[in-house]
Parts: C-alpha cells; structure tokens; sequence
C-alpha cells in the first residue's frame, strides 16, 4: 500500500493507521443493505447560463462561470462559488468602479475549498495591473469562510521587474484553467511567450513566497532555454495539471522535456508541426534534470526505423490524480497499450484516453469496451477526450460520443467537443454513463462538456447544452440558453457479511476470521473508524483497518479481521461498525454473534467462495472437512444453513450428519452455490454435536441475472403495436425499455415477483424503419435486447414477404 501525503489524508478527513496484519484462517465476504443505495441521484441544473465548473475535495462548494444576473452588466462571464450545504451562492469577480469590466473564465476551487483562482480581465490590483487592453491574469480569491473578504483578491500571474517592480504578467491563456493544488498555495498557468508564433510557456507559483521576491514564479522544468527555430510549427507548453500536495505536475509539451537539456521536438513522418507529449515533474527530486519523465509512449516503442503514420500521435490534456501516482491523458498514438483494438484511422487516428501509473510507468486503456481489466482492451468507436481524476486511479471520467460502450446511444447534439460523460473504474473494467436522465438508465443527449468529480467522486459537475431535458433546475424553471452547470451526488454501494464465530473457550482467543468489504460504487468508500459494540469480538487487523483515511476504489474491497475472546459462557452477539468520517457518512454494519463454551470440531478450510453464477442456475460447489479437536468421540446431529442468504447454498455432500466421529478424525461435507438474487451472497453452514456444542463455516458465491427479451414477431409495421415480454430480471425492478439508437421516448416498467415483465411496444407512424435493437435495461446493469425490424407503411407484410427478417 503506497504511502499518503498530509494534504490528502486531511482532506479525506481522518488520520491515518496501519496495523500490522496477523495470520489468517478464515475467507469470507458477504452481504449487508447500506442506506442510502449505491446509486447517483438524477442531475441538477442552475437556473443561469453556465460553464466551466470546478468543485471542491468534499463536494460541498461548486465553482463556475455564469452570465452576469444584473441586465446592465455588460460582461459576458463572472466567477460565482454555489455552497451546497446552505444554498448561497457568492460572485467572487465582481465589477469595480474604479477599473474597466472585463470577463472572468475557468475557476478552480482549492481542494479544500478555501480559495477560488480564476483567470480574469479585471486589474483588481491596481498597483501592479496595468487595466490596459484585452489582457488577461490569474488571480485567487480567499473565500469568506476561510477568513477572506469578497473582492479582496491576490494576483497570481507576474511578469515584469522583482521586487515592487514587479508587475501582472498580461499574457495568460484564457482558453484553458490554472492548476491549483489541494491548499490552494501552488499555481500553474499557461501563458503566451511569443505571440507572433502563438508559442506558449507555464509558470508555477508559489504563494508562500511574497510577490516580487526570487523563487515565487518558475518555469516548469522542462522547458528549453531558447525560442524554437525550424521548419516545424510549435504550440509550446500548456495544460498543467497539479497533485494535491502541489509535488507533481503534467502538462503538454511539444518539446523533448525529459531530456536533460530540453530541446524543441519535431514530427518524425511531416515537416509541419511538432509531435505533443504529456510529461511529468517531480518537484521532489532535487536533480531537475531528472526529475522529468514523458508519460505518453509506450513502455516498448517502436524501433526507430518505423514509419508507420498510425503509430505516431499527439498527446495532450493531462490530468493528475491527487495522490499524484497516476497521470491520465489523451492521445491518438496507436502504440501505446499493446493488443489493444483501436478504430481504423482513415485518415487520422482517433483520441482515446490512456492511464500512466508513476509507479510501475503502466500504460492502460481506458477508454474501453467494459470487461475483464486484464484482456486486451477494445477502443471508443468514436474515441473520447477530457478525462478527469479525483484521489487516485479508481475512476476516471471523460467525454466520449462513441456507440460500442453502452447497450443504448445518446442523440447527437453540442459542440464538437462535447458527448456523453462516462465514468470508468480501471480496477474492475466496468464503464457507466453519468449523462443520464431521472430514470438513470435514459441517456441525456451527447451535449456534455468538461467533467470534474469531487476526491472521493461522491460529487460530479459538468457543463451541457442540454439543461432542458435534466431535471427542474436547482433555482426556477425558466429555460436557459446556452450551457448549464450539471450537478451530480452519489453514494457508493458498500457490502459486507454478518458472521457467526462459532463456539470458543472462555478467555482464550479464537481462530482469526476475515470479512471483505466490497465497495461497488459509484463512489468511493473511505474507513473512518472501525469497531464493535461487545468488547468480546476484537478488531485484529485486516486491510480495511490499515486503509482508514484512505479511499476504497469503485470495484475494489478491503478485509476486516475478528477474533472472538468469550468471557462468559452461552451466546455473544456484536455489532460491527465500519463508519465514515465527516458529514453524512456511509455506514456499513456486520452482525457477529458466537458461543462462549468448549469447541469440538473445526473445519478445514473454514470457508470458501462458489464462484460466479447466474441466478436461478448453480454455481460451484465448495468441499470441507471436519475435525474432531477434542480427545473423545462426538457426534454431528444436524448440518443446517444460515446467515444472511441461507437459500441460495444447498449441502450436495453430507457424510457427517447422524456420524460419530472418533477423536482426531474427521467427517466430509460439500456446499454447492445456487443464487436466487443478484449481488454477493452469504450463508454460514452451522455443524452442531449431540452436546449441542457448534461450529461454523462461511461460504459465499457472487450472482449475476442474464435476462432475456423477446418480440411476438420479428418485425412489425409503423403506427402498429407488437408485444414485447421479458424475463431473468431481479423481481420488482424498474425496466427502462428503449431503442438502441436512442431515437424517440424511452418506457420504465416494472417487473412482476418471479422477475417477468410484459408490455405492448406502439410504434409512431414518424418511427425510423430498419432493422433495429430494443434494449431493456435496469439501474443496476441488466440489460436484454431484441432484434426487430421496423417496415413502413405499404410494405408486403407476413413470414412469405421479401420483407420478413429470415432465420
């Protein structure tokens, strides 16, 4: 387990602990409800035409630029901070008669939402801004609640002079946002250097150190010393991003950055402009010249004499994860993930976003078909760009309006730059769409732009242009024009089994078992405090335990270690509370219960896992032995289930029950996994002896549903209707039935108690013809589709038609 700075162990909001872990007898993992459901809420919209969010650590302040409210306002974008706890919302870049308006753009709150730097045409400070032309600064503004005063702002970007000579830089990008670290104090920025060559440069500030004075602003190491002077067309370097703690910085460069005398690069196959990497600094390493490392190539490139055109590509929109280990890009590069299927260039090869890990310099595609993490990926049909990272690699988010990543499409609408925003978590190669309407499974259409998530991505914001067909926005009802800030919150989906410990002697310590806790997102889950409310149950140790005030990854999962250590004879019973930190925690409880007495047998192993089964079929089966540990003869009466989910296991194999089993010997048993509902399953098998003395072992199976969806024809007329029935779906869920190309409404029924749906599909005379796909799909992930083939009007109908789909 990496280490985790300061900044972020703060800003999750719990110190940390490590435990060293003891020796393990017992596998476990199970299942136990968590409220609120592992599901996002429908998004929210403001009421303002708005843009480029940003939003803090914990997802309680969401930063944007917004329309001015006042009419006579003749600026086109001001910077307003919404806190969501209490619905204010404060403008931070508001006008001042003693200078000339200008426009505010790209504000990034500080992970600890104390500051909001923004990019901005004001001269706030009028002693080193020169409120002259259409220049741009950086400047930051210390909110309120962290002791600030609105308008009383700090200039960030310098230029000129040192000392009180030292004025505004007048040069910023305005197309792009500052980097900012978690406390608010490390800034990196764009800024033009040679105008007339649209070159660009970035400058890292640090605002400990007081303005004018040597070692605020820097260029980032990596930058070559002179201007570029060939035949290539050069962009420069741009698109900062910052680790929490301010250590690590990406960016985009066409320039050979990683070498120790950085020189401008070229383009191997053109003479036109120069090929764009991503890079990393390391400010921690004191040797700059090799402190920067290209994240962008593939770890075997090709050899040198390779000119192949599709493996050359262009990299750029670096995002840093804030624990800084992880660097997540974009790049038309066919190279870089080996046995991955890319989408045929024709002529130029399509963006796809990629994922550095610093520490073992992984490359892995994520911008993918969801499957097995460890098969070779398949691209983004369309491809996909401006991906985001919160703490770690456990999700990333980017804009896609590709067509193979889900069951169902968008409509096509927006800008060029704008799509679905899709969510993927790398650990267990699940993809999800967080562009969705009120019935989560809808996809909003593809008019979605420039996604950010809070550190735990309990909270995502992104712009839109399709405001209108989210819910009511957060203020009024009236209709925007333009782009709207989206809103986002979600809960992860935390699971972990009750347990029964079995019989222990009285003051002597039991076998050490283990729960896993597996979180199944969309969120993270973060250990905050671990405890039982009966001091004979003991918390030993386990990876949960050493992950406390670190975050667990959508798809990843964490052990708890329990010894029982009985003081009195007859039955125990605890509650195991694994609680979150800070405002409105996640908690997940266990129920441990067990026998203070004398054991008699123990099982070899003591538990297992049956594997991965469809529900209503069986799954594996799981063979125990048990033992006899004492020095006489006893008998095993009865072998019974119980626990959580004691239905979906059966005993296949029992050579134990009504058996007298002599002293040191053992008896044989077999479990096999037979789900009745989707999920992690559990159960306890509960041996007892004539004595009624017990023990116990856990067994577990993972359950997925495989429904299926079937038309009463296989094809149908426009302005008809054709019935449409379902089945394998969990009972009583909510189906949302649709077209796959995402053209006209979408229908939510529900399912009856066996998990069968029926209902009659009215075709409109205006619906497209063709063959097409009708997809049934749930919340959660079960999806069914039919083929069916639409005929207009007129057509020659029936099973003899030229029409009719053939076997």
């Amino acid at each position: 387990m990496q280490p985790m700075s300061a900044p972020l162990r703060w800003l999750l909001g719990s110190a940390a602990a490590s435990l060293v872990a003891l020796g393990v007898t017992q596998v476990a993992a199970g299942r136990v409800a968590v409220s609120p459901a592992g599901v996002q809420s429908a998004p929210t919209v403001e009421a303002v035409a708005s843009h480029m969010p940003s939003v803090s650590a914990d997802g309680r302040l969401v930063a944007f630029a917004a329309a001015p409210t006042d009419a006579a306002d003749p600026r086109k974008s001001t910077i307003v901070v919404q806190d969501r706890d209490n619905g204010s919302i404060v403008e931070i870049s508001p006008l001042s008669t003693a200078v000339h308006p200008g426009d505010s753009v790209w504000p990034v709150l500080s992970g600890d939402g104390c500051t909001v730097t923004f990019v901005t045409q004001i001269a706030y400070d009028l002693f080193r801004d020169d409120d002259q032309g259409s220049r741009w600064d950086i400047y930051r503004q210390t909110l309120p609640a962290c002791g600030g005063t609105i308008g009383d702002v700090e200039l960030v970007s310098s230029g000129r002079g040192s000392g009180f000579q030292a004025s505004a830089a007048d040069n910023v990008s305005a197309t792009e946002p500052p980097a900012v670290s978690a406390d608010g104090t490390v800034v990196a920025y764009t800024h033009s250097v040679d105008a007339a060559a649209e070159l660009t440069g970035i400058t890292l500030v640090d605002l400990a150190v007081p303005f004018g004075e040597d070692g605020r602003s820097q260029s980032v190491v990596g930058t070559p010393v002179e201007l570029p002077i060939s035949s290539h067309v050069h962009s420069g370097l741009r698109q900062p991003s910052i680790s929490a703690d301010g250590t690590v910085v990406a960016y985009t460069s066409d320039a050979d950055s990683a070498a120790a005398t950085p020189t401008w690069g070229t383009d191997p196959l053109t003479d036109t402009r120069a090929t764009s990497d991503v890079f990393v600094w390391d400010r921690t390493v004191a040797d700059q010249s090799a402190s920067v490392h290209r994240a962008s190539r593939p770890a075997a490139p090709a050899p040198a004499t390779d000119t192949d055109i599709t493996r050359v590509g262009n990299a750029d929109s670096a995002s840093v994860s804030a624990d800084g280990r992880f660097v997540a890009f974009v790049s038309t590069a066919t190279d870089l993930v080996s046995g991955a299927q890319l989408p045929a260039c024709s002529p130029t090869c399509l963006p796809q976003v990629y994922l550095f890990g610093r520490d073992d310099n992984s490359l892995r595609l994520v911008s993918r078909v969801p499957g097995d993490p460890a098969t070779p990926p398949i691209a983004a049909d369309a491809g996909a760009t401006q991906p985001a990272l919160g703490l770690s690699d456990g999700e990333v988010l980017f804009v896609s309006r590709s067509t193979n990543l889900f069951p169902t499409r968008s409509a096509g609408a927006g800008a060029p730059t704008d799509g679905d925003i899709v969510s993927v978590y790398p650990i267990s190669g699940e993809v999800r769409r967080v562009s969705v309407l009120a019935d989560g499974v809808t996809p909003a259409p593809a008019a979605n732009s420039h996604p950010r998530s809070s550190l735990t991505g309990r909270v995502v914001v992104f712009d839109t242009l399709a405001g209108g067909a989210f819910s009511t926005p957060t203020t009024g009802t009236a209709r925007v024009a333009g782009r709207q800030v989206a809103i986002v919150d979600r809960q992860p989906q935390v699971e972990i089994a009750n347990l029964d410990l079995g019989t222990v002697a009285i003051d002597s310590a039991g076998p050490e078992w283990y729960l896993v806790l597996t979180n199944h997102g969309p969120a993270a889950f973060v250990p905050g405090t671990i405890e039982t409310s009966a001091r004979d149950f003991i918390v030993s140790g386990g990876s949960c335990l050493e992950s406390v005030g670190m975050a667990i990854a959508p798809g990843a999962s964490c052990t708890v270690q329990i010894m029982l250590l009985p003081r009195a004879l007859g039955p125990l019973s605890s509650t195991l509370m694994i609680t979150e930190d800070g405002a409105a925690p996640v908690v997940v409880t266990a129920e441990l219960t067990g026998v203070g007495g004398d054991p008699t047998l123990a099982s070899i192993p003591s538990g297992g896992h049956g594997g991965d089964a469809v529900v209503g079929t069986m799954g594996g089966t799981m063979k125990f032995t048990l033992a006899n540990v004492t020095n006489r003869a006893l008998k095993v009466v009865a072998l019974a289930l119980a626990g959580t989910d004691p239905n979906d296991f059966v005993i296949s194999r029992d050579q134990c029950t009504d058996q007298k089993v002599a002293a040191g010997s053992t008896c044989e048993l077999s479990v096999t996994f037979r789900p009745t509902a989707g999920g992690r399953r559990t159960a306890t098998v509960v041996a007892r002896t004539s004595t009624d003395v017990y023990a116990t072992i856990l067994v577990s199976g993972d359950a997925h549903y495989a429904p299926t969806l079937t038309a009463s024809a296989p094809a149908v007329l426009v302005g008809s209707r054709l019935a449409i029935v379902g089945n394998g779906f969990a009972p009583n869920a909510n189906v949302t039935v649709g077209w796959a190309d995402g053209s006209g409404s979408a229908t939510t029924v529900t399912t009856d108690g066996s998990g069968a749906v029926s209902f009659t599909l009215v075709l409109r005379a205006t619906d497209r013809t063709g063959q097409r796909t009708l997809v049934a799909q749930t919340i959660d992930g079960q999806v069914a589709s039919v083929f069916v083939k639409v005929l207009a009007k007129g057509a020659a109908f029936g099973p003899n038609s030229p029409a009719w789909p053939q076997a």
